[in-house]
């Protein structure tokens, strides 16, 4: 890719960032919480909720 291009690229790449940015920052947010208040995870496969059941249910070692 001829440098040329490239900078193109990059430039109209740069203007895309800015005006996105540019609505995020009119967006009122108002009483939404900071992004640490969010967990963010994937949903569980009905697997991974077989497995975890099974643990569950198996009898803990008397100690």
């Amino acid at each position: 890719m001829p440098d040329a291009d490239r900078h193109a690229a990059v430039a109209a790449t740069a203007d895309h960032i800015r005006s996105v940015v540019s609505v995020l920052r009119e967006l009122d947010l108002g009483d939404t919480p900071p992004a640490l208040a969010y967990r963010a995870e994937r949903p569980e496969s009905a697997e991974a909720k077989q497995k975890k059941q099974k643990k569950q249910e198996e009898p803990h070692a008397a100690v």
